[in-house]
């Protein structure tokens, strides 16, 4: 199945259900799919696409409710239904007002939902291709725009130099993280955006804790951070190579959590993305760069070992994405495939978040009427 999911949970009395739910959030065209919390749940739910829509949201904000993502042994049922009752008249209230009708993306791709006992996350049935039914122009219109916005806001978050932003990008080779660097903060000032690629650990690297290398790539204040790959890094290639204790792998999990936590703390907001390509897109991708030669440079033979091992590294992903999306670090799965969409998708949520951060310009510990600027 290739669309963009809008993911939320629906909890209900054990058996399985059909629900009725919109085909599609009319505002961008976004299909909606049950994200299943097991435990209590069993079995899941079951989606029917066939049905009219019985559920109209005017918008495509979905602002659910927030809360740790907990381990627990023994799961109880989730009151997700009311929580979507709430959210539906959230939106309608915000269409009333006025407001955008796609300026709340970062809610539709935030996976920090209520969730307890971790909750399955299903890249296969995850859209790679999908584009929301924007159109290219539009999308490219829609990039160029917040281009502009995000330049002013990047201009006052490193005026207030009190908060600071990190991305992470993740994703497998060719998913475009370099793309999306390159599209997504060109249009920002330089000085206020730092980029640190993570690749194999060098032996000096290795001597230290794995966010040893992390800590010191951390964004100062009034900076945007940009990571290209990350310390999650450090739980995926042990993960699929076996080259770490299960044990040490699971203690990972929680040192990232509170790490990210004490960043949040700190006034560092963290964004997540998750480009997510399809096989196939990749495959084209990589034999593109072997056909041109001014893109050879870029392919690299161990793309191909890590290609053989698609699979596991697409579970490894999944339960990464399960178990370290939080309200302070939320994880957002961007469809990949398309260039474009993924610039816009990525751009837009980080707009988002900076308009949110209520940024404001420092005011000067002097009267500017008294100063007189000499001849």
């Amino acid at each position: 199945m290739r669309a963009l999911f809008l993911i939320f949970f629906m909890a209900g009395p054990a058996g399985a259900q059909t629900l009725r739910a919109p085909a599609v959030l009319p505002s961008i065209g976004v299909p909606v799919v049950p994200l299943v919390v097991p435990g209590a749940l069993a079995p899941a739910p079951r989606l029917d696409f066939s049905l009219k829509p019985t559920l109209v949201l005017p918008t495509a904000a979905m602002p659910l409710p927030q809360v740790q993502a907990v381990a627990a042994p023994k799961a109880e049922p989730l009151p997700v239904m009311a929580a979507l009752s709430d959210a539906a008249e959230a939106v309608a209230k915000d269409a009333q007002a006025g407001r955008s009708p796609d300026a709340s993306l970062s809610a539709a791709f935030d996976l920090s939902a209520p969730k307890r006992g971790g909750a399955a996350v299903d890249l296969s049935e995850t859209g790679t291709a999908d584009t929301g039914g924007l159109a290219k122009t539009e999308g490219l219109r829609r990039t160029a725009k917040d281009a502009e916005k995000l330049d002013e806001l990047q201009q006052r978050l490193y005026a207030d130099g009190k908060r600071s932003v990190l991305i992470i990008l993740q994703g497998m080779d060719t998913s475009g993280k370099d793309g999306t660097i390159r599209h997504v903060f060109s249009a920002m000032t330089p000085q206020g955006v730092e980029v640190h690629s993570f690749k194999k650990p060098t032996p000096e690297e290795a001597k230290h804790g794995f966010l040893w290398r992390i800590r010191k790539a951390l964004p100062g204040k009034g900076k945007i951070g940009v990571f290209n790959r990350s310390h999650y890094e450090d739980i995926l290639v042990p993960t699929v190579y076996e080259t770490l204790p299960v044990e040490e792998i699971e203690k990972r999990y929680g040192s990232i959590n509170a790490f990210e936590k004490k960043l949040s703390e700190r006034g560092v907001v963290v964004l997540k993305f998750f480009l997510h390509i399809s096989k196939d897109e990749q495959k084209e991708r990589l034999q593109e760069r072997l056909d041109d030669p001014d893109k050879r440079w870029k392919f690299s033979p161990e793309d191909l070992k890590s290609r053989e091992h698609w699979d596991e590294l697409q579970a490894a992903y999944e339960k990464v994405l399960e178990r370290t999306s939080t309200p302070w670090a939320p994880w957002h799965i961007i469809p990949a495939d398309k260039k474009w969409y993924r610039n816009y998708l990525v751009g837009r949520i980080l707009r988002e978040t900076l308009e949110k951060m209520a940024l404001r310009y420092p005011q000067p510990d002097f009267d500017p009427k008294k100063i007189k600027i000499p001849d």
